[in-house]
């Protein structure tokens, strides 16, 4: 079951989650999430988190739910921080999807919360 909170720290907005994550409550987080995705740079925490039971397919779907979403924004910076391999695999393939479907994020996958956060506040460009 999802337990998930908004926090803005700074400049970063984080967002955490607890348990075995389904693709229902990912999709409608992710969904509403997307909002603000675009006021500052996010922090998905799912190190407490697990993502093993999403397919190929759920992960096109999210994806394509936020997109439709975002509708044209630019310049943004999201990352995420997962635990096991089967998550970071997971995790660094909706990054890539994400890339290819032209996202206006640029998502990046972490095994630390501490480079994410230094990752997000860096002045590159997006």
């Amino acid at each position: 079951m999802i337990q998930g909170e908004n926090t803005l720290d700074g400049r970063i907005m984080v967002w955490t989650a607890k348990g075995r994550l389904t693709f229902p409550e990912i999709r409608d987080k992710m969904v509403d999430f997307s909002a603000g995705i675009l006021k500052s740079r996010v922090l998905c925490d799912l190190t407490r988190a697990t993502v093993a039971d999403l397919t190929t397919s759920e992960i096109e779907e999210i994806i394509k739910l936020i997109g439709q979403k975002l509708n044209g924004a630019k310049g943004a910076k999201s990352a995420i921080v997962v635990h096991g391999s089967v998550d970071f695999g997971l995790a660094r393939m909706f990054s890539t999807f994400s890339e290819l479907a032209g996202l206006p994020v640029q998502v990046k996958v972490f095994r630390t919360t501490e480079v994410a956060r230094e990752w997000l506040t860096s002045q590159d460009e997006v």
